[in-house]
């Protein structure tokens, strides 16, 4: 009876232990904040890309898709996907569909901790970071004329850059590339200065219908940063 009891008081202590570190502002690592306040507390916090390795089936059909039409876009849809996209710093496609891949293949990448899907990835994390202006804008810029097959226009939307935000936050939860919290802080500020002005319906609705895709990072770097600015842009 008595080790009985001592199991229970076990899982009691540990259950208790586990909550309050999901519960605080401050939990021991990073990658597993809970929202500080004045956001409502999370029931549950998501893992970090990577913590979770598939097997049996799942781990089938990711490899399935390593090795078929996702891990080969830049190949099978060459004009768009190749080396002239927007996001690699081409003459090509500036909208979705570049980071829209990348928001698949990259958690595939870091989910089969697959190098070479990793270094496919790396380009279009490096080419974004380095595209940022000093006013805190990144990606392409430039509308060009039309192309068939091609969007090579709305270069600024407010829309594209957000699929592009979710690649970055879940490259930084693989990664825990600093560079990403810089990056994106400098972006959010220039957000909150440009909005008035141009506000996300500007150059297409999606900006203003998918505009929770933007305030789910911001307030995901808020948890890290704790920057109050990001509650105004919110």
């Amino acid at each position: 009876m008595n080790k009985l009891k001592k199991i229970f008081l076990t899982a009691v202590v540990t259950l208790t232990v586990v909550t309050v570190s999901a519960a605080g502002e401050e939990p021991a690592a990073e990658s597993y904040r809970n929202n500080r306040h004045p956001l409502l507390q999370k029931d549950y916090i998501q893992l970090p890309l990577g913590t979770i390795r598939a097997e049996g089936w799942m781990h089938d059909q990711l490899t399935r898709m390593r090795d078929g039409m996702t891990g080969h876009l830049d190949k099978v849809y060459t004009k768009v996907m190749g080396p002239r996209n927007g996001w690699l710093g081409g003459d090509g496609d500036v909208w979705e569909r570049g980071p829209y891949w990348i928001d698949g293949l990259l958690p595939l990448a870091y989910l089969l901790n697959d190098q070479a899907l990793i270094e496919k990835v790396q380009p279009w994390i490096e080419w974004t970071l380095a595209s940022q202006k000093p006013n805190g804008y990144f990606g392409p810029d430039t509308d060009r004329d039309y192309e068939p097959g091609l969007q090579r226009n709305n270069a600024q939307d407010w829309w594209p850059k957000m699929v592009m935000l979710k690649v970055m936050q879940q490259y930084y939860t693989a990664t825990q590339d600093r560079r990403v919290i810089d990056f994106m802080t400098r972006y959010f500020r220039y957000q909150l200065d440009e909005l008035p002005k141009n506000p996300l319906g500007k150059w297409t609705f999606w900006g203003e219908q998918r505009g929770g895709d933007n305030l789910m990072v911001v307030y995901w770097l808020y948890n890290i940063t704790g920057d109050k600015f990001l509650l105004d842009l919110g």
